[in-house]
């Protein structure tokens, strides 16, 4: 790839405060669903229409839809009748609504909504049951700190009394959900507007629990887009291939967009929102994180060590609003080790610190698995997670000229500085063109990474750390 002319770059304030506005617009699209009694609300902004199903689902209606059929829905009701409110989300296709006899008011039988199936004419036999997925309501406290609504996870030990435990449970009047992603971990579902961050305080004292603590929930912070006067890109993803005998590279973040062109780099994949469907990325962050992390995309300042391209397994483990929580990234880092990768990639970053995550990411790395993660765009010098965690590699990025990033965080915290610019053939919620941020230079120390393992498979995590110290 060549670039024929550099941009001025803007000055740090302007860069801030795009990144101010662009992590405003990211959470202004929220994601919610509500059904109560015969009365449907729904608001969403491009989100996949299985992904609002799955809610409905969560509620106890019987979903069988076509999994080819999955378009990008923008909606904003209050309370409208549920079914007038299906007209409208499901019109792009085919489908029927199926009632049943919910009581009887004297001769006018009351219903209630019990399937909704969603087809491709004359296709019928395609529909598969679709299964629920409630990721419920993303909100966040006076702090900042994001969180699923109404809902704590409890991490519990082996000998715990479980009549204990359940009338624990039924103190808070809570249900409790199982979780088979990590034994021993189990959701608590709580009343609406509960107080999470006591209860979990008090439901881990009374039971002496390793951890109790709400669901958090993580947002992605954008890379800056830079305009440019003049760039061309020679970059044709279908004209590279993996290089044989390299273990694969995870890459948790927004997907990897079935046009992309790097078909043949994916070794598995998996979409933690929507698990029976393929992967996809409305969002366009993880797609430009394949192209780094393979190595068909070199940011700029980069030496190649040597012409390898590795193999990725792209995790789909952010919604279409571009949030991701504890539960999704512990399913994501399962499916990584299910399917050998060796490193694992995370181009985002929160300064929430979450002890199940910080024990996830121990067990994951003790397993063999090398995690590196973005510092964060922000020279605030405070510790972003999962970079600072100790099990991982925390990368802050330099500019074109070698020199740090003047938006690249730092701290204690920060292992190295790696090439954070590069020109991508695909945007985030926008257009291609030069883009900067530790989001590129943790993808590319990931990949960096599993070059010297292909070389070097025995390597132990200081030999790794040693060798990036020697190259950045």
């Amino acid at each position: 790839m060549r670039i024929t002319k550099f941009p001025v770059l803007f000055p740090a304030f302007l860069l801030f405060l795009l990144q101010c506005l662009l992590f405003t617009a990211s959470f202004a699209n929220a994601f919610s669903v509500s059904l109560e009694e015969d009365f449907l609300s729904v608001t969403a902004d491009k989100v996949a229409l299985q992904t609002i199903l799955r809610e409905l689902a969560a509620d106890g209606i019987t979903v069988k839809i076509d999994p080819a059929i999955n378009p990008l829905i923008t909606a904003n009701f209050n309370k409208r009748p549920v079914q007038q409110a299906l007209e409208s989300l499901l019109k792009p296709a085919s489908y029927s609504l199926l009632w049943q006899a919910r009581s009887q008011d004297g001769d006018n039988p009351a219903v209630r909504l019990a399937e909704i199936q969603v087809f491709q004419t004359g296709k019928k036999d395609r529909m598969k049951t679709l299964q629920p997925g409630r990721t419920g309501v993303i909100t966040k406290n006076s702090a900042g700190v994001f969180y699923v609504k109404d809902e704590i996870l409890l991490y519990i030990p082996p000998g715990t009394d479980p009549a204990e435990l359940r009338k624990l449970l039924k103190s808070y009047n809570a249900t409790l959900v199982e979780y088979s992603g990590l034994k021993g971990l189990v959701r608590v579902l709580l009343p609406e507007s509960s107080d999470i961050f006591a209860i979990a305080r008090e439901m881990k004292n009374s039971l002496n629990l390793d951890i109790a603590q709400p669901n958090y929930a993580y947002p992605m912070q954008p890379p800056v887009h830079y305009a440019l006067e003049t760039l061309e890109a020679d970059l044709a993803p279908g004209s590279y291939a993996p290089t044989d005998n390299i273990s694969p590279i995870a890459i948790l973040d927004s997907g990897l967009a079935d046009n992309a062109g790097l078909d043949k780099f994916v070794l598995a994949s998996l979409d933690v929102m929507n698990p029976d469907t393929p992967i996809t990325d409305t969002l366009g962050h993880g797609t430009q994180m394949a192209f780094i992390a393979s190595g068909i995309v070199k940011p700029y300042g980069s030496v190649a060590e040597n012409e390898a391209y590795i193999p990725i397994i792209p995790i789909r483990a952010f919604d279409d609003t571009g949030f991701t929580t504890d539960i999704k990234i512990l399913d994501s880092i399962n499916f990584a080790l299910a399917n050998n990768a060796r490193v694992m990639s995370l181009s985002w970053g929160s300064e929430t610190r979450s002890e199940l995550m910080e024990k996830a990411f121990a067990s994951a790395n003790a397993q063999g698995l090398i995690i590196v993660a973005s510092a964060g765009n922000e020279p605030t010098g405070k510790p972003v997670y999962p970079a600072a965690y100790p099990s991982v590699i925390g990368v802050g990025a330099l500019g074109p000229h070698g020199k740090t990033w003047e938006n690249s965080n730092y701290g204690n915290f920060v292992a190295l500085y790696a090439p954070g610019f590069a020109n991508l053939p695909v945007g985030h919620q926008g257009d291609p063109g030069l883009y900067a941020g530790t989001s590129i230079s943790a993808a590319f120390v990931a990949n960096t990474i599993a070059g010297y393992l292909s070389e070097n498979p025995a390597a132990t995590l200081q030999e790794i750390r040693d060798h990036l110290n020697s190259k950045f």
